[in-house]
């Protein structure tokens, strides 16, 4: 990682996204009536088949221009042509791809049914109100205000830290000899971060320190050994109701979409074979 290029020791850290079935199928939105825009030997060509398209090419259908549009249709002409062919020889039914295209039709059918479902689901006020102070009001953070000298040896850290507790500046020493040359020009200074903004072994350390206190030892991450001082800390308050109630109606969407497919499930008759 490049510390310089913000600053900051920033630890991206991928947590597993678990994809619930009621997102995959509110990936497909229901197409609207539409008009037709081409035919093909008797076979029309839609402008819902062209908004697809768009959309796997990346192009914004609403301000499509007349050479995207153009292209485009082109493409589907030709594909349709294809499709034609391909069912003159009878391709579409070898098992192989027939089964494929009913998991694709079932897939579609769906999702656009458990689209219409979540449309259907109301969440109230009180609801939104009871989720926010139960999930999201006693989450206040902590932030912390640090600077560091990162070194490549735990032997150089632990001269800096002798220099440091005899009186050195730690702004001059980390201009000089930190490898973090991002933070080390601002005098070691990485700003106001979070725990979860930073390496483990950085974070925890720096959640130990009082304020103006420097670290008793070298922190060692992966990027290299760390001379850290806490310059200041605040708890930032949990952001106000109206800016994340949005988000709250979307939690809570989901939450009784995984309660719909629950029960259906208990009603079911399934057997895993």
């Amino acid at each position: 990682m490049n510390f310089s290029s913000n600053n900051k020791l920033r630890f991206i850290k991928k947590s597993a996204l678990t994809v619930t079935l009621s997102a995959l199928f509110l990936s497909a939105p229901l197409m609207a009536a539409d008009n037709i825009i081409a035919v093909v030997n008797g076979d029309n060509i839609s402008e819902s088949q062209l908004e697809i398209a768009a959309t796997q090419s990346k192009v914004d259908y609403k301000n499509i221009t007349p050479e995207q549009k153009k292209l485009l249709t082109e493409a589907l002409v030709n594909r349709q042509l294809v499709l034609q062919e391909a069912i003159k020889a009878k391709f579409d039914k070898k098992p192989e791809i027939a089964s494929r295209v009913k998991a694709l039709i079932d897939s579609y059918i769906a999702a656009n049914y458990l689209a219409t479902i979540a449309e259907s689901f109301k969440v109230s006020e009180a609801e939104l109100k009871a989720y926010y102070d139960k999930k999201v009001l006693p989450n206040s953070t902590k932030e912390f205000k640090a600077r560091h000298i990162l070194v490549k040896t735990e032997a150089e850290a632990v001269a800096l830290l002798k220099q440091l507790k005899d009186g050195a500046d730690f702004s001059k020493l980390a201009k000089e000899k930190s490898t973090d040359t991002g933070s080390g020009s601002k005098g070691g200074d990485l700003g106001w971060f979070g725990e979860n903004d930073m390496v483990e072994p950085f974070a925890k350390a720096v959640a130990k320190l009082k304020k103006g206190e420097l670290v008793q030892k070298p922190v060692h991450s992966q990027f290299g050994w760390h001379v850290i001082i806490l310059d200041d800390q605040r708890t930032t308050p949990p952001p106000p109701f109206e800016r994340v109630k949005a988000g709250i109606k979307k939690v809570l969407i989901k939450e009784k979409l995984n309660q719909y497919l629950d029960d259906l499930n208990a009603k079911a008759k399934i057997s895993l074979k």
